[in-house]
């Protein structure tokens, strides 16, 4: 248990670094779409002369967003789920079931490397229309992300797996927050 104890508190370690940047990377993304945007629409109909770059790359830098955004709601528990099965069990039971759920997060997104990766080589000879940037870098945002959701999915199933025998230890979901709107 020691010996596990110390593996995820390595990944831990190395999440929380990866997760950073993440965050980094997306609300540089979102801000940068922001500004690419805003900057094509006044362009385009204030000085009636489109940017041709602008949609092109705000639509390249959200694929980075939504692959660099997406370990960063696995890391907190914050993807859509169903947990009512989960939340019923006892918790060493509902460990075993958050442990076979990473397992499963796990396989996809090892298939989302592997096509990912093959995707993206296969696309390296093509280049985008107004900017020339080889596709290439625009569809590695799936094999980068799918491989830090990886690294998340392993601690969460080593939590998962400590969680059985101490579960204290284990996988516990966010407080959920009602959605508050008006009544």
């Amino acid at each position: 248990m020691a010996l596990l104890q110390k593996f995820i508190h390595a990944l831990e370690n190395t999440n929380a670094f990866t997760i950073g940047v993440c965050k980094f990377l997306t609300i540089l993304s979102v801000a940068l779409i922001t500004v690419i945007v805003c900057a094509g629409v006044y362009w385009r109909y204030v000085l009636n002369d489109a940017l041709a770059w602008s949609e092109e790359s705000a639509k390249f830098l959200m694929v980075w967003m939504v692959f660099t955004g997406a370990p960063i709601a696995l890391a907190q528990g914050t993807h859509a789920a169903i947990d009512a099965l989960p939340e019923a069990l006892p918790p060493r039971a509902r460990q075993a079931v958050f442990g076979l759920i990473y397992l499963l997060v796990m396989f996809f997104v090892t298939v989302l490397i592997y096509q990912g990766w093959q995707f993206a080589w296969n696309a390296r000879i093509q280049s985008t229309p107004t900017t020339g940037i080889s596709m290439l870098y625009v569809f590695a945002a799936m094999p980068v992300g799918g491989a830090i959701m990886f690294l998340i999915s392993a601690e969460l199933l080593l939590k998962s797996i400590a969680g059985i025998w101490r579960p204290e230890l284990g996988v516990h979901r966010p407080e959920i927050l009602p959605i508050t709107g008006a009544s």
